[in-house]
């Protein structure tokens, strides 16, 4: 399935989910990984991106190293957060007892806000 791509320097018209071809391609699609392939990537989400990070975003898109902005940006932030595995082993840490401490405080809020029954 073809689709035109409209870009800040002209149109490119390539495949969805396309990556270069030859040699060079089937390493490039055997780094990338399941991001090539538009595996894994089930959920939607909605990102601003300042000029210059959209800019870096689409010429990783012409040079048809992904086929797609969301492929790009998928594989981007994946690098990013592996890139920071520490903090977020780090953080994992504290999760869980950060929601159990949040639901107290709700559980709390609402003993407090609820109406108290007339004193018979």
């Amino acid at each position: 399935m073809k689709k035109e791509f409209e870009f800040g320097a002209g149109r490119f018209r390539g495949k969805i989910g396309a990556i270069a071809v030859g040699r060079e391609g089937k390493e490039l699609k055997a780094l990338l990984g399941e991001f090539a392939q538009s595996r894994g990537r089930g959920n939607a989400v909605m990102v601003r991106l300042s000029d210059d990070a959209l800019a870096r975003v689409d010429q990783l898109v012409e040079a048809t190293l992904f086929g797609s902005r969301s492929e790009c940006a998928a594989f981007l932030i994946a690098a990013g957060i592996d890139s920071r595995k520490e903090l977020f082993t780090r953080l994992s840490a504290h999760t869980e007892e950060i929601r159990k401490l949040k639901e107290q405080l709700r559980q709390v809020a609402l003993e407090v806000l609820q109406p108290k029954p007339p004193d018979a």
